[in-house]
């Protein structure tokens, strides 16, 4: 499974960057090379949309290879997540350590996250109580 990660110049990202301790605010998950599936409070929650149109928006991105049992289950799962809302408590998650776990609505990292489990992949750390950019950065 192919992860972008992601920052752009903003101060919304910025504010992720500073309160994650990780050089990247988003990350998004790439489909066949030509889409990303990602969740982001700008479209409202996980959306699929053309690599391209995606990209365009940030200003540093890198491209990483994660290794899944079965990388077929993990986007099977991104897939059907598809027009779920944004995770906005996932915010407050990172300031009060709210757990990530919301079946419901998803926070970027936490849909990367679930797509590793749903691979076949155990979480790296299984006491954590957020995900952040820095933890899935970590996991490749």
């Amino acid at each position: 499974m192919k992860l972008l990660f992601c920052r752009q110049n903003s101060i919304s990202s910025w504010l992720i960057r500073f309160f994650t301790w990780s050089p990247w605010s988003h990350v998004a998950i790439v489909e066949n090379d030509e889409y990303v599936i990602d969740s982001t409070f700008l479209h409202g929650g996980v959306k699929r949309r053309p690599l391209l149109e995606a990209v365009q928006r940030y200003s540093r991105m890198e491209l990483l290879e994660v290794d899944l049992a079965n990388e077929e289950a993990a986007m099977e799962f991104v897939r059907s997540q598809i027009g779920k809302p944004y995770d906005w408590t996932a915010i407050f998650g990172f300031v009060f350590r709210r757990d990530w776990a919301e079946p419901d609505s998803w926070f970027c990292n936490e849909l990367a996250e679930a797509a590793f489990v749903a691979g076949g992949r155990r979480r790296f750390r299984e006491d954590i109580a957020r995900i952040t950019p820095r933890d899935s950065w970590a996991v490749v």
